[in-house]
């Protein structure tokens, strides 16, 4: 069953799912929000929620009422046509336009493939850059390991020593790898998002607070 909160004229409808866990989940499905809690969690506790987090709850909702066409990609905040073409993978980019070879006929994969390969190109351009901020405070460099997460922009693997980026950031710009990368060096002193925690990334990027502010309103898509 469907419900409906309203708030300064706009709407959020979500769907509760009652399962035995501890926590309450609350994600962006399609068109609504899904609340997946402990059975004995109260619905004033859950719109309580809702409540506080409405305006950033609703920006991602809305943002995905403008799924992307298959003839269109967006890279590094750019958009661009796409153009598919039977054959080996590759792609290239031309004016405002992106050229794909592949032998998938599914074009969502193909765009997580080319998402893959361009965040991996771009890390070896800011490379320099990011190396020697962490070195800097000397920090042990860790390798990457890319994925297209559905629910973050990246984690830290304590047990493995190695930090996953999620290569939808490919879509965003640039900065905002940046940032990300920072965020999950300065995990790799911090576990927690404590004062020490943001002090350390403050020493990393100044401003990461507007960056950190802006991917909360981001929908993964």
């Amino acid at each position: 069953m469907m419900n409906t909160y309203e708030k300064n004229g706009k709407v959020i409808t979500f769907h509760i799912k009652k399962k035995p866990i501890k926590n309450t989940y609350f994600r962006i499905k399609d068109g609504y929000l899904q609340v997946t809690t402990h059975p004995k969690t109260s619905h004033k506790l859950i719109l309580s929620y809702i409540d506080l987090k409405f305006d950033a709850l609703y920006e991602k909702l809305d943002s995905l009422k403008m799924i992307e066409p298959d003839q269109e990609i967006t890279l590094w905040g750019e958009l661009f046509s796409l153009d598919v073409i039977y054959g080996n993978f590759s792609y290239r980019i031309e004016d405002r336009q992106v050229i794909v070879k592949s032998t998938w006929n599914d074009v969502k994969k193909i765009k997580q493939r080319i998402y893959y390969m361009e965040v991996k190109k771009k890390i070896d351009l800011i490379k320099p850059g990011f190396e020697a901020i962490i070195t800097r405070k000397k920090l042990k460099l860790i390798p990457f390991k890319l994925k297209y997460l559905k629910s973050k922009f990246g984690s830290y693997h304590r047990k493995n020593k190695e930090i996953t980026l999620n290569t939808f950031l490919a879509r965003l710009d640039p900065i905002y790898l940046s940032y990300v990368i920072y965020h999950e060096y300065a995990h790799t002193i911090v576990f927690n998002h404590s004062k020490d925690f943001y002090n350390l990334l403050g020493e990393f990027m100044p401003n990461h607070r507007v960056y950190q502010k802006d991917l909360k309103k981001i929908a993964i898509i």
